[in-house]
């Protein structure tokens, strides 16, 4: 039923596909921490690296201990992206996820419209998000999720807020095989206001919501190699705005009208992760992960990474690293990350 469900929901989807990019909140769908990103973000039913609701709310329901991670990603062209990751369990068969998101852009040029340099500029955006799951059975989870966003984009522009939900569904067929199902950024948008800026007249409120996301998801753990394999499909459904002139015709002399139409475009992706605990004290990652399958040669990302366990009892603490490449080589990533369990 869950699966039928899945597929009514993401199957009448009559516009035309494009690729997806430019659209709102772009920075929470670039991933969540070193774990997850090493492994091309395929943790929809992965628990074993840790628990990361960001990736599905229903995850929360296998918390057994306290977790906190913080992390950090070495970005190009002055970008940074920041994570805070805190699990609690919630007794018999519960746990909540709450988890910050941060991206931070500094350094950009801004100009007049006739070219002198005015003053540097930064952006901050921001997504906080609590995720609540529980175990209906021990075969069967259901989460979901609750996030805020707020992006501050000009100082004299009121930040944009808004927010959303996720729904998600674990199935564990047998204790090594796992299938997942979430659909991600419900109503999720920005909401804006230029008035401020731009007046009456040429201000407005807009809405920019995010693409909405449904994904499935496979993970399978072997556990004589001490290896984890996990996989996933995605589809996005991005809506915007398309403003064009119209001429009118039979008018003296011709007439032009700005016109705006909403249309809504789709994309597909796919990922897959690998996790090997090469030694009690050593886990090595890598992944692959490709932003639209019509356009795999430009928006393929690999990735690599590991954790280092240390040897300490107190706190079972963790320094995890990732590697990534973004599209096209233009740049790559580092991502790094401390873990505790308290």
């Amino acid at each position: 039923m869950a699966l039928l469900l899945f597929f009514i929901l993401i199957l009448p989807v009559p516009e035309v596909c494009a690729q997806s990019g430019g659209f709102s909140g772009a920075f929470t769908r670039m991933g969540f921490g070193p774990r997850g990103m090493a492994m091309g973000n395929a943790l929809t039913t992965v628990s074993r690296e840790g628990i990361y609701a960001h990736y599905n709310p229903a995850l929360s329901s296998y918390i057994e201990e306290m977790q906190f991670d913080l992390s950090s990603a070495l970005m190009s062209f002055d970008r940074n992206l920041h994570a805070i990751n805190t699990t609690f369990f919630l007794p018999p068969s519960a746990g909540l996820n709450i988890g910050l998101l941060n991206a931070h852009v500094k350094n950009i040029d801004g100009r007049t419209s006739s070219g002198y340099h005015t003053e540097n500029l930064s952006t901050n955006e921001f997504q906080l998000f609590a995720a609540f799951g529980i175990g209906l059975s021990p075969r069967v989870k259901l989460g979901a999720s609750v996030k805020l966003h707020l992006s501050s984009l000009h100082k004299e522009i009121d930040h944009a807020t808004g927010a959303g939900f996720d729904l998600g569904l674990i199935i564990q067929p047998i204790s090594s095989w796992r299938i997942g199902i979430i659909a991600q950024d419900l109503i999720s948008d920005y909401s804006w206001n230029t008035t401020s800026i731009y007046g009456t007249q040429d201000g407005r409120t807009r809405r920019d919501p995010f693409p909405v996301r449904f994904r499935i998801g496979t993970s399978q753990y072997f556990a004589s190699w001490n290896l984890l394999l996990s996989s996933e499909f995605e589809i996005q459904r991005q809506r915007s705005e398309y403003q064009h002139t119209q001429i009118i015709a039979g008018s003296t002399p011709p007439q032009s009208v700005q016109r705006t139409e909403n249309i809504t475009t789709s994309s597909q992706l796919f990922r897959i992760g690998v996790s090997w605990a090469a030694h009690e004290r050593l886990t090595i990652r890598g992944g692959w992960e490709i932003l639209d399958l019509e356009f795999v040669n430009e928006t393929y990302k690999l990735s690599t990474g590991f954790s280092v366990h240390l040897p300490y009892d107190a706190y079972s603490p963790s320094i995890d690293y990732a590697f990534v490449r973004e599209p096209l080589g233009i740049s790559s990533m580092h991502v790094l990350a401390l873990r505790i369990v308290l």
